[in-house]
């Protein structure tokens, strides 16, 4: 059976965008795709989904009150919520109403794939949000591929420093490996992409 979702967006084009990507994939349809929280609900009452595709401002509620009147209908349907935020707030506010997470719109499609999956199957999403900027830059260097040596050199950094934040990224990110990081950062869009012409991991100056 495939994963059937339900896509929650005032902006027609993100809707039809999404549709149309997710519908290529073979363990993926889209059953709903709607632009208000009453036509979500009355989607979700009619037709219930999977998953829910939920972005936080919509015309005629708060997207992030609409995830608990989602999840007290029916507590089976996973929420995963689309933003353009960033900030520990959001992450926290739909966390606590039962959201799975949060994904950056500015994600690549491949890592929406990858989290929709992910969420489906009873997972959870780590949520950039709850990460500080100096979190977020390191675990984009892992993204990379970056030894913690070069993430020191490139950051002004001791090595010693590099493996603490590690740890603390591991703890709040819910995974005991490398290579889980390096999930993280993907499904959080925080894959750096440096010019290829340029020492793939350039010195930086910024503050630790």
């Amino acid at each position: 059976m495939p994963i059937r979702i339900a896509i929650v967006d005032d902006h027609t084009l993100v809707r039809n965008a999404l549709s149309e990507l997710l519908s290529t994939e073979s363990d993926i349809a889209v059953v709903a795709s709607v632009g208000t929280a009453g036509d979500a609900l009355r989607a979700i009452e009619s037709d219930p989904p999977d998953v829910v595709l939920l972005d936080i401002a919509l015309p005629d509620a708060n997207g992030l009150n609409l995830i608990g009147r989602i999840r007290h209908h029916d507590p089976a349907i996973r929420v995963l919520v689309l933003t353009m935020h960033s900030e520990s707030e959001y992450a926290l506010a739909a966390r606590e109403r039962g959201a799975s997470g949060l994904i950056a719109k500015s994600a690549p499609i491949e890592a929406l794939v990858e989290a929709v999956r992910i969420v489906a199957d009873g997972g959870s999403i780590p949520v950039e949000g709850a990460l500080t900027e100096r979190e977020r830059q390191i675990l984009s260097w892992i993204g990379q591929g970056a030894s913690n040596g070069e993430i020191a050199a490139a950051l002004d950094l001791r090595p010693k420093t590099v493996e603490a934040y590690n740890q603390g990224l591991m703890a709040k990110l819910d995974t005991h490996t490398r290579a889980g990081l390096i999930g993280c950062a993907r499904r959080l869009g925080l894959m750096r992409r440096p010019d290829s012409h340029a020492s793939p991991f350039p010195r930086q100056a910024v503050d630790p």
